[in-house]
């Protein structure tokens, strides 16, 4: 059982419980490679925005 203190550092540092990563490894492998596949799309997306909104602030 972890303390709240380690919890509240777990929540700071924005890191998943280890039994949520432990759960990754009990799911299908083709559900794995749909949600990085998901995962990948969005960071792309949130880049080339990011990218957009920089080429309009330094025009």
């Amino acid at each position: 059982m972890k303390t709240k203190e380690e919890k509240l550092l777990q929540a700071a540092n924005l890191a998943p419980s280890e039994e949520w990563i432990e759960k990754i490894t009990e799911v299908h492998p083709m559900r794995q490679v749909f949600i990085m596949s998901i995962v990948q799309i969005v960071v792309l997306a949130f880049m080339g925005i990011s990218m957009f909104a920089i080429g309009l602030v330094f025009k």
